[in-house]
């Protein structure tokens, strides 16, 4: 199993490295715009496929390593890091774990040399992750030539490997066995080229002309671009034409508990039973179930994410687990709270910040839990969810939230962190404590009532008079460096460390708008630095393959800071669903 876990981790690197790096172009799409109609890849991939990772306009493959390194990123080394490893791990591996190892090799001097020329692919990408029904299938547009059929030759001579050959519908392709000494596995790797194009897929206990006659050579009566799903992704969300995903949440539910539903479905099933497992999910496979699971997954029945902006100093990329219930939505976003700006800077070496309406927490969880638990559900494992929800009541959480009541959000802020006392952090952690800037925000209707609540477990606090805007005051909290508190707005403000410094970094907060539940803010290069620092100074007293192992992860972090720009990430509930926004700035 583990050198079967080690083929699929290498197949996924492999097609996740390729779709990464063609994330966009400088002045590629604009938001919304239509995707081209035509691509020589996309021709095989069904429009019904439940799962796509892909893209629509290919990319120079130079031209993208050029945009990375621009950022400060050497990939080539990052990628690198522990390829020396996982070969070393592979001595009694099966030939396919050999093969998706060496093919990943390859790959890492196409980084290197920013050029895939020695791969036989074309100078721009074009590759697609899918599935054909429940198969799944890797394609890549080759360059026209045999370097890649030479490549996986010289593979197989320096592997010792022999593949077996075999011929389906006129295309020939090589398979390699998946079984070590300790696991028969019942399937094969297959590797093929076909219409100027490499495959790599899986060979099953199907008969070819349900397997591998579909994934190698067969186009479907409708494929991705003409089914318009990407268009529309694009159009909804924003997605640039390239790099786009898509998983179909109903479409899997549908076909899992009515095989005949869908393409999936029906392959799923063959499999299974080829396999002898035909009868693993019969309990599912009713009408009932079909339509209560298919009824709660219509309320989340896509998830989809892409770049929605790329250039040589920015990248933006979007995740929108798509929202079906109006309702629903409406009823969670309710639990939207307010993020201070005190919590995020771009100055920061890092900041979490946490919008959750406190007083609404209750409310929602109760009104989901008596949906849950009136629907008339039949199907066994709904059922057995709802005896659960009903031996469990959300109104005792009432008792729990008072002293949380009135909160809107909190936030923890890295301000600002001095990297050679973290070097010295185990020989003297109180100067480390001293020399850093934290901040602990939390946003309440009326913080001072917060304060005096908080003063049933800690008196100190209850006898505190805060004045909006006024001093500080001090804290004796015992951490070993000097902490204050201070009210500024709506924002009671704990600072730690150089607590002179952060005073005038903070500001007065008049506003509790809901904008959000979740950011994340990081310095790449500060945070990089100091976790260079920290494996530095947890190596010195270290010994033998954990001291290696440490000065290895200091590399890493040390090529890592080269990369100088803001990474931000959002979590938000909106009329779309649910939403994750992530970027790059470079500076």
């Amino acid at each position: 199993m583990k050198k079967l876990l080690i083929i699929i981790v290498i197949a996924v690197a492999i097609a996740a490295g390729i779709f990464f790096f063609k994330g966009g172009k400088v002045g590629g799409l604009s938001l919304g715009n239509s995707l081209p109609s035509d691509n020589p890849v996309l021709e095989y991939v069904p429009a019904d496929t439940v799962l796509f990772a892909g893209s629509v306009e290919p990319l120079d493959f130079a031209k993208t390593l050029e945009m990375s390194s621009k950022m400060g990123f050497d990939y080539s080394a990052m990628m690198g890091a522990s390829f020396d490893d996982l070969k070393s791990d592979l001595g009694d591996a099966p030939d396919a774990a050999k093969v998706l190892v060496s093919i990943y090799g390859d790959y890492l001097k196409a980084v290197k040399n920013k050029s895939v020329k020695e791969l036989g692919l074309r100078s721009e990408v074009n590759m697609a992750f899918y599935t054909v029904g429940a198969l799944p299938v890797i394609r890549l547009e080759l360059d026209g030539t045999d370097t890649f059929a030479k490549a996986i030759a010289k593979i197989e001579a320096d592997q010792g490997i022999t593949a077996a050959v075999n011929t389906v519908n006129g295309v020939e392709y090589r398979e390699y066995s998946m079984n070590d000494e300790s696991n028969e596995v019942p399937m094969t790797l297959v590797i093929a080229a076909h219409d100027n194009q490499a495959i790599v897929t899986v060979n099953t206990q199907l008969d070819d002309a349900k397997d591998l006659q579909r994934t190698l050579s067969e186009k479907p009566t409708t494929n991705i671009l003409e089914g318009g799903v990407l268009n529309e992704l694009a159009s909804d969300n924003g997605y640039l034409g390239y790099s786009i995903f898509l998983l179909d949440n109903l479409a899997i539910v549908d076909g899992i508990t009515k095989p005949s539903a869908n393409a999936f479905g029906k392959s799923l099933e063959e499999v299974l039973t080829a396999y002898g497992a035909g009868q693993e999910m019969k309990d599912i496979q009713t009408p009932a179930c079909n339509t209560e699971l298919t009824g709660l997954t219509k309320n989340w029945p896509m998830l989809s994410a892409g770049y929605t902006e790329f250039d040589d100093s920015n990248a933006s990329y979007k995740m929108v687990l798509k929202g079906g219930n109006a309702d629903l939505l409406e009823t969670l976003g309710k639990l939207r709270g307010h993020i201070s700006n005190n919590v995020s800077n771009d100055d920061y070496v890092m900041s979490f910040g946490f919008g959750f309406d406190m007083d609404q927490v209750v409310p929602v969880i109760t009104t989901v839990w008596e949906s849950l638990t009136k629907e008339d559900f039949t199907c066994p494992p709904l059922t057995e969810m709802q005896a659960s929800l009903r031996q469990s009541n959300p109104m005792m959480l009432g008792m729990m939230s008072g002293m949380v009541a009135g909160i809107k959000g909190v936030g923890f802020s890295v301000v600002e962190m001095n990297e050679e006392a973290l070097n010295n952090m185990e020989r003297n952690p109180m100067a480390f404590m001293q020399d850093s800037q934290l901040l602990v925000t939390v946003t309440a209707e009326k913080p001072q009532n917060l304060l005096q609540s908080l003063g049933m477990y800690a008196p100190e606090l209850a006898q505190m008079k805060l004045e909006d805007g006024g001093e500080p005051q001090a804290l004796p909290m015992g951490m070993g460096a000097e902490t204050k508190i201070a009210l500024r707005g709506h924002d009671l403000v704990l600072m730690m460390g150089q607590t002179d410094k952060l005073i005038s970094k903070v500001e007065s907060n008049s506003s509790l708008e809901k904008n959000g539940l979740m950011s994340f803010s990081m310095d790449f290069k500060k945070y990089m630095g100091l976790l260079e620092q920290a494996m530095e100074s947890a190596s010195e007293g270290a010994y033998g393959s954990e001291k290696e192992m440490l000065e290895e992860q200091k590399e890493v972090f040390s090529e890592l800071k080269k990369a100088d720009g803001i990474i931000k990430g959002n979590f938000d509930i909106t009329n779309e669903g649910i939403v994750t926004d992530s970027s790059y700035q470079a500076r």
